[in-house]
């Protein structure tokens, strides 16, 4: 058999930025998915002990505090020498708890929009080689990390699965009407 070498040899070139932020849309679009019709059981909780979709959705936003977007705008620059992960926080506060989904959307809407920019300025080279120390108090676990890791592990992985559990509880709550 003879293959066309043009053919053959078509890969799609794309950098490790356009990547994630390709994946980073979709993720975006699940994410809208899996809250849509959640307004009214923003609090509401399948299980006492388990999240709600509140506290599920600030501590995707929050984690690390401030947000990855201007975690890794901060690497990329140099100036965060650690970063400090928590695992398992919600990241509450009062003005949190008193926002709707709407105030929330937005707030995921900007997240976004900010990861879209700090990316759109940063070179492949940047995210995959310049880290930071990660220190994981609840672990005592200390490691470097490169904003690359971070984007996939903390955010990208992190947040499908998240995701999949906002999607459990828009099932179990799809029932009750508001």
């Amino acid at each position: 058999m003879n293959f066309p070498l043009r053919e053959v040899c078509q890969v799609s070139m794309t950098s490790l930025t356009e990547s994630i932020l390709n994946r980073a849309s979709l993720l975006e679009r699940d994410l809208g998915k899996s809250i849509e019709g959640m307004d009214c059981h923003i609090d509401n909780k399948v299980y006492v002990g388990e999240w709600s979709v509140r506290e599920v959705l600030w501590h995707i936003l929050e984690d690390p505090e401030g947000g990855l977007p201007k975690a890794v705008e901060l690497i990329i620059d140099g100036t965060l020498p650690e970063l400090t992960i928590v695992a398992d926080e919600t990241h509450l506060t009062p003005e949190r708890e008193s926002m709707d989904l709407s105030e929330i959307r937005q707030e995921i809407r900007e997240y976004f929009r900010r990861l879209e920019a700090v990316l759109s300025e940063a070179s492949d080279g940047q995210i995959s080689r310049i880290t930071t120390s990660c220190w994981f108090p609840l672990k005592n676990y200390r490691e470097d990390r490169t904003s690359e890791a971070l984007l996939e592990g903390l955010f990208l992985r992190h947040w499908s699965d998240h995701v999949k559990q906002l999607r459990a509880l828009q099932l179990a709550f799809s029932s009750y009407g508001c």
